[in-house]
């Protein structure tokens, strides 16, 4: 952002005003988030609005968010030190992948409060977290279809 601001504003104001009002973007940006670094969400698009729980907008360029290549699970447990849920993220990123939905509740994957650190302390650049998001997800949309039925 070109001036960075902290401002209050009505619920319902596009992102676009807010950036606009803080001066817009530099030419070099390409992401933006709404909410935290760790637990903060991609925009899709910057016409969204200001929500009862946006808390902030984050503006990125490509070189920070530039993530390095992905390799295999060490099995260093980082990120089981990083998890405040005392859950094994490791484990639960492998089903998640696999599309075990059986074992990911097994797991406690929905005690997973998605604060990203897992995937920040990842030395091998898994988005663990991205991966629970969808599998968390896609296990609540079993279930709603499950009630329907």
């Amino acid at each position: 952002m070109r001036r960075p601001a902290n401002v209050r504003v009505p619920i319902g104001t596009p992102i676009r005003d807010l950036l606009a009002h803080c001066g817009g973007t530099v030419p070099e940006t390409r992401e933006f988030v709404m909410g935290g670094p760790m637990m903060g969400s991609a925009l899709a698009s910057i016409d969204v609005p200001v929500l009862k729980g946006t808390s902030g907008v984050l503006a990125f360029t490509r070189d920070e968010t530039a993530r390095g290549d992905e390799f295999s699970c060490l099995a260093c447990g980082c990120c089981l030190d990083a998890c405040a849920n005392f859950l094994n993220p490791s484990i639960l990123a492998r089903l998640a992948r696999a599309g075990d939905h059986d074992g990911l509740e097994s797991h406690f994957v929905m005690d997973c409060m998605e604060c990203g650190a897992c995937s920040f302390s990842c030395p091998s650049n898994i988005p663990i977290v991205q991966l629970i998001r969808v599998a968390k997800s896609s296990i609540r949309d079993k279930k709603r279809k499950e009630r329907k039925a």
